[in-house]
């Protein structure tokens, strides 16, 4: 292997770790929005559906590098910023008004 297919291949394995921690997160945010007594689970599922977007953009950019098309498009990286920006306003609007 050249040092290049390696250094896309670490990329994958971070883009895959990536996608398996938002899904993990997403499964989180179900299990707090159904068994928590709060008034509200609308923020809990907002925060879950952003997570599962971001799982499937790093499962996907991962595989794609694992076929060898690394490309030079920056829309999985903006996407990744964007929905951690939003999972944490999520969070801070829920401490807000959960107590």
């Amino acid at each position: 292997m050249t040092v290049p297919s390696l250094a896309m291949e670490r990329t994958a394995l971070a883009w895959r770790r990536t996608s398996l921690a938002a899904a993990v997160c997403a499964l989180l945010f179900v299990h707090e929005a159904t068994t928590d007594s709060r008034r509200t689970v609308v923020l809990p599922l907002a925060a879950a559906t952003v997570a599962l977007l971001l799982a499937c953009v790093g499962w996907l950019r991962g595989h794609a590098l694992d076929r060898g098309h690394a490309g030079i498009s920056d829309r999985p990286v903006a996407t990744t910023t964007v929905a951690v920006a939003i999972l944490a306003f999520i969070a801070v609007l829920s401490v807000l008004f959960n107590g």
